[in-house]
Parts: structure tokens; C-alpha cells; sequence
């Protein structure tokens, strides 16, 4: 089983739409068991999937407080047959700052939670969809991540974000040693001088980049209001190309694939 956390310390360069894009593929191409843990107080993965917010419902929030039961399944809603979700709920945002008051936040509790997934064999890949920023959902993400995913868009903020998530990551490994940068992804891209010059300066940094990069293209926000993943509203589109070549970067070519890091 592969986990991931895909995060970035700036809002809007395509986190939630990069998890719902790369789950889509992977049940319905590589015919994988997905499991989403959506870590956002906002509930954006949690309303693409599900027709309400989970506000009364069991979920994350349960997990982080150690309120939920020993069995992992009580606590997930299945989409599909492949496909199934952590929700969140705003509640997330009231443990924010009960963990500022405290000082205090039990950032193993996913980790626990994700080991007791695997025991179980029934899920391939786990995705933490993390909000902007260093939260208590967030840290716990990363506490029980292997693997980081950090989309950019080619400015200057965004480029910060990502250089103090590469130190978020790097000062995690005293708590989570095997954690690791899978890669930063460029999402947003469209040929301008600007972008190409940022591309070329992110790609000159000792940093690992995916090679694939996801092209701008309105198909993306067209798909948020229809409930549809890219590639189920335009499968032709740009994105929906992207998105297939980088889910075969990280995961291997359909038959050749590598689900155990």
C-alpha cells in the first residue's frame, strides 16, 4: 500500500483536483482500491463525493480525536465499488484551535489509522488531501504519509509555499523517518515567458519535479460545477491527457505497475 500527501502551503494550485483526478484513474484504469482522506476543513473532496457535508457524520475528525472504534471501515463512506472517503467536516477547524490552546495535537493517530488499513489488505493507495498551511489534520498527514506531492503554479508565492513545505517535510522525518518528496508537480501551465522561466528555475533546484506538467485548461473549473473528474466531463481535454501521463510516472504504466513504493 502507497500513501500520499498531496499539500502545499498556498491555496488554489490544484490539490483537490489533482487527489480527485489521480483516484479516478487509478480505480477505474488501474482498477486499484482507493481510499481519500480529505483533510481540509473547507469539505471540497468531501461535497465532490458525497451530496452533503459530513457535519453529523462519522469521520476524520473522530479519528484525530481517538473517538473512533478499532475497525477503520466504520468511519469511511464507499463512493464506488473501488473508491472510498475519509470526510471531513468544519469541525476541522474548531480543532485547530483547540490544538493552538492546548498546544498540543496526537499527529500519530493517522498513521495508527492508516497501519490498521493496511493490516486489513483491502485498500492500494491512501491520498491526503491537505489544506493550505500547517494544521493538526495536516501535520497528521504528513505524520503517516510516505510520500509527499506538492503542486505549484509558476509564481512567486506559490514557489514559496513550496520551498517551506520542502522544510515542513524535512523536519517531519524526526517523527515519520521514511517520509519522503515523491515530487513537485506544475499544475496550471500555459506557454508565457513567465511560466517558462519559473519552470526553468523550479526545475534547476535539487529538489525532485515530475516531468509531466498539467496544462491550464477551463475544462478543469467546467468539471467542479458538474460533480464530474476531468476525465469523465472532457476525457479528451488537455488536463485529462496530463493527468493519465503523471499518474503513469508515479504509479507505473497499466501492468507494470509499482503499489508499494
Amino acid at each position: 500500500m502507497r500513501t500520499f500527501a498531496i499539500i502545499n502551503m498556498k491555496g488554489g494550485v490544484g490539490k483537490t483536483i489533482t487527489t480527485i483526478q489521480l483516484a479516478s484513474i487509478l480505480t477505474k484504469e488501474y482498477q486499484r482500491n482507493v481510499l481519500l482522506v480529505d483533510c481540509d476543513g473547507q469539505c471540497n473532496l468531501t461535497r465532490f463525493y458525497l451530496s452533503c457535508s459530513a457535519e453529523d457524520e462519522l469521520g476524520l475528525v473522530d479519528v484525530l480525536q481517538g473517538t473512533h472504534e478499532p475497525y477503520w471501515r466504520e468511519y469511511v463512506v464507499q463512493i464506488n465499488e473501488r473508491l472510498s472517503i475519509l470526510p471531513a467536516s468544519t469541525n476541522l477547524y474548531r480543532m485547530d484551535m483547540a490544538a493552538i490552546r492546548n498546544g498540543m495535537t496526537n499527529m500519530g493517530v493517522l498513521r495508527e489509522f492508516t497501519e490498521a488499513v493496511e493490516e486489513d489488505g483491502e485498500i492500494d493507495v491512501v491520498i491526503f488531501d491537505c489544506p493550505p498551511g500547517f494544521t493538526a489534520a495536516s501535520s497528521a498527514a504528513l505524520a503517516a504519509a510516505q510520500e509527499v506531492i506538492i503542486p505549484v503554479t509558476m509564481d512567486a508565492f506559490s514557489l514559496e509555499g513550496m520551498a517551506e513545505m520542502m522544510g515542513q517535510v524535512d523536519s517531519m522525518k524526526e517523527i515519520n523517518p521514511g517520509i519522503k518528496v515523491a515530487g513537485v508537480l506544475i499544475t496550471k501551465w500555459h506557454n508565457s515567458p513567465a511560466v517558462n522561466q519559473g519552470e526553468e528555475m523550479l526545475r534547476a533546484m535539487p529538489i525532485p519535479v515530475f516531468e509531466q506538467v498539467i496544462r491550464r485548461t477551463d475544462k478543469v473549473p467546467e468539471s467542479t460545477f458538474t460533480k464530474q473528474t476531468v476525465l469523465e466531463y472532457s476525457a479528451q481535454s488537455a488536463a485529462s491527457k496530463d493527468y493519465r501521463v503523471l499518474a503513469a510516472e508515479i504509479f507505473g504504466v497499466i501492468g507494470e505497475e509499482d503499489f508499494h513504493g
